[in-house]
């Protein structure tokens, strides 16, 4: 995947406390990372991801391919990029690494997030800003 492909890197400082009995990052934190990237990147282009919007963007499937652990301390790289857009939903791929290690893979996420009408519990076919600012990662 080349650097135009990519929609946002973050990374993350992974904490002592992150870590399981098994002395790697919990599984558990991959989704938590996945969902900070992606939520913030919502955030920095104007999508809320609030109740009171109304409308806006929901969950709806995840999945996580774990390759290699992450061991403290390190930092974690989540590269985020648009796998499919749909009509009224989007699917992003995510690439997790240390920081410095960046063409070693510990793990390949992926979220599939629905535009949604909240009280109705319906979807709804994605803003065309939305699809514009997707279409061009």
């Amino acid at each position: 995947m080349s650097d135009s492909n990519l929609l946002a890197v973050d990374v993350f400082p992974m904490r002592w406390g992150d870590m399981d009995s098994l002395g790697h990052l919990n599984n558990t934190l991959y989704y938590r990372f996945c969902e900070e990237a992606r939520v913030g990147w919502l955030a920095r282009h104007g999508w809320s991801v609030a109740l009171a919007a109304g409308i806006g963007p929901i969950l709806a499937a995840s999945s996580c391919q774990f390759r290699q652990p992450l061991v403290y301390p390190c930092n974690i790289r989540v590269e985020t990029f648009v796998k499919r857009l749909g009509n009224s939903s989007f699917t992003l791929g995510h690439n997790i690494s240390r920081e410095d290690q960046t063409g070693t893979l510990a793990a390949e996420a992926e979220a599939v997030i629905v535009w949604c009408d909240y009280a109705a519990g319906m979807s709804l076919p994605l803003p065309d800003t939305l699809r514009a600012q997707l279409s061009r990662a």
